[in-house]
């Protein structure tokens, strides 16, 4: 049996049925040959946006910790994933290391370090105020969405797209999104992009006006 010939789903259901040692270290190897590059794919794309804030050297830890939470538990997240079409677990693992960035970030205590230290700088410190004020702005905009038909799918959708960066091509791919074409997930995109800068803009709008 060559594990290369094997389909995602054929692997992964392989690998967590099989009892013997050697044959799962095999599958296990080819496992991590065939999707170490999706992951450090996405952990890559995710830290080159905050050069201020990252030492490249920490893709290896990332990637390592994502293959961590694939493996802790007897791979209980692997057994709990359910293949839905093809391309499933290649979007799901990409969604588990872009996670995995935010966690990272998370854990970071960001410090301004001034460039002069008669002059202290606060472009980092403002940048930082005014897009967390941004992303408040969009979330009350979205929930003004709520009750409506797919709220809670579009809602993710927008943020896997602006926030994680996710493509409408593998937005497509994941499980739980449920639409037909990447033409459907590119108009649902649009409609929304278009509704919360229409929103964002008449808040401005109204606060200069009162002011």
């Amino acid at each position: 049996m060559d594990p290369q010939k094997l389909t995602d789903e054929e692997l992964v259901r392989l690998l967590l049925a099989t009892q013997d040692k050697a044959l799962r270290e095999e599958l296990w190897f080819e496992f991590w040959r065939r999707f170490h590059p999706v992951i450090a794919g996405v952990i890559v794309k995710k830290l080159i946006r905050r050069p201020r804030w990252v030492d490249h050297s920490v893709v290896d830890e990332l990637v390592s910790e994502t293959f961590l939470k694939i493996c802790k538990d007897d791979f209980k997240v692997l057994r709990n994933f359910e293949f839905r079409h093809e391309n499933a677990l290649r979007a799901w693992l990409k969604v588990m290391a872009a996670h995995v960035v935010e966690d990272y970030f998370r854990g970071i205590k960001v410090v301004v370090v001034p460039l002069d230290p008669l002059q202290p700088s606060r472009s980092n410190l403002i940048h930082d105020v005014e897009q967390r004020a941004r992303i408040q702005q969009i979330e009350a905009c979205l929930q003004q969405l709520a009750g409506k038909p797919n709220f809670d799918r579009d809602c993710k959708m927008f943020w896997l797209r602006n926030r994680e960066g996710l493509t409408a091509e593998e937005i497509l791919e994941l499980p739980d999104m449920g639409f037909k074409t990447v033409k459907g997930v590119e108009s649902a995109l649009l409609r929304l992009n278009r509704w919360v800068l229409q929103c964002v803009e008449s808040g401005k709008a109204k606060k200069s006006s009162s002011g």
